[in-house]
């Protein structure tokens, strides 16, 4: 299932890997800063952020039962979107700019492996990328996004792009 959005919203969509959801709720407590939490919580009913379904199988395949961020996204289904048919025609573009050795250990692992799908949904989405992995290290996601010219952004960037004050 694509994105849904309305055709005229022309805002920016951002997609959030596992990665930064989880310093997220780690390092930025909701009764602490409330603004960040509320300014996230009209990214998402605004239909402006989203994750990817395979993000949540990583978070239930590695986090604990009480962890808040698996509770929190158990609340927030919504925002995990499904594979859909572009998404499944640009996993056969993203794969060779992979070494081949690491996308064959991670694509056949037994657990989730959400980095090309988040990659493929912001090529169809036309989406930014909100993630903590590092920039410029190989088969990481920006700097295989950036191959596709697909911007991303670590919490902060993200924080800076959507001039949240404190």
């Amino acid at each position: 299932m694509a994105v849904k959005r309305n055709l005229y919203n022309q805002d920016l969509i951002y997609i959030i890997d596992m990665s930064s959801l989880k310093e997220f709720h780690d390092r930025y407590p909701k009764n602490i800063l409330p603004s960040i939490w509320q300014r996230i919580t009209t990214l998402i009913q605004n239909e402006q952020l989203f994750s990817h379904i395979e993000v949540l199988r990583e978070i239930k395949n590695t986090i604990y039962a009480k962890d808040k961020l698996l509770q929190w996204s158990n609340k927030n289904k919504k925002i995990f979107a499904s594979i859909d048919g572009c998404q499944i025609q640009q996993m056969m573009v993203i794969k060779p700019k992979f070494n081949l050795g690491y996308w064959n250990n991670n694509i056949n692992r037994p657990a989730p492996w959400a980095d090309p799908y988040l990659i493929a949904m912001a090529i169809c989405e036309k989406a930014v990328i909100v993630t903590q992995e590092h920039k410029t290290k190989a088969n990481r996601i920006p700097p295989i996004a950036n191959q596709f010219n697909i911007r991303c952004l670590n919490l902060l960037e993200f924080f800076q792009e959507l001039r949240i004050k404190l």
